[in-house]
């Protein structure tokens, strides 16, 4: 299948093709040790062209990760659930209420460099909704075509090292910004799922 029709058919799919081909696979989990747990939201909307993904830059106020492109998310409090954890930071970052939020399904967790093991959700948005950005945690809201992400052209992979072992880091290059690190790794799990 060429990258037009890739597109195509992934701008097309319906909400219930979604959660069909997130647990149609059963998500993979981390088990090395000494990981931070933490959570993502992965928030999709359906706008005229297609399905697009919400992403925030980080503050550059922020002690970690300024001025970085991700999804809502953020370390589990104490005794909370890892989606408990993914719809609080979406709360406290964009503004959006749980009763707006469907759960679609699970991506393979990851880990990265800095330590932390991340479990993502994805999850519809009702739209058009009305976001408030936490200005002390968010400098912008970024809304990208989902479908632009199976473009293997915009793909980039560099390969580091990390206690000896082969770590691929990927970039996703869009005019204003770039998708990197463990959200551009979420984003291409997402996007291989959604071909299957």
């Amino acid at each position: 299948m060429n990258a037009g029709d890739l597109k195509t058919r992934i701008s097309a799919l319906t909400e219930q093709e979604i959660r069909d081909r997130l647990r149609a696979k059963r998500p993979s989990r981390v088990e090395e040790e000494g990981l931070k747990p933490s959570a993502v939201l992965i928030p999709l909307i359906r706008k005229s062209e297609g399905w697009c993904l919400i992403f925030t830059r980080r503050s550059r106020q922020l002690e970690t990760h300024k001025g970085e492109i991700s999804f809502p998310g953020g370390m589990l409090e104490p005794g909370e659930s890892p989606l408990g954890a993914a719809l609080r930071e979406t709360r406290e970052e964009l503004g959006i209420e749980d009763d707006k939020i469907h759960l679609l399904g699970e991506l393979d967790e990851i880990f990265t460099i800095t330590g932390f093991r991340i479990r993502p959700f994805v999850a519809g948005i009702d739209w058009p909704a009305h976001l408030r950005p936490n200005p002390a945690e968010i400098d912008s809201v970024i809304i990208l075509p989902l479908a632009e992400f199976a473009d293997d052209s915009r793909l980039k992979t560099e390969h580091w090292e990390r206690n000896g072992r082969d770590f691929p880091v990927y970039y996703f290059s869009f005019d204003d910004c770039t998708v990197w690190g463990a959200t551009a790794k979420m984003t291409k799990n997402l996007i291989e799922r959604l071909k299957a």
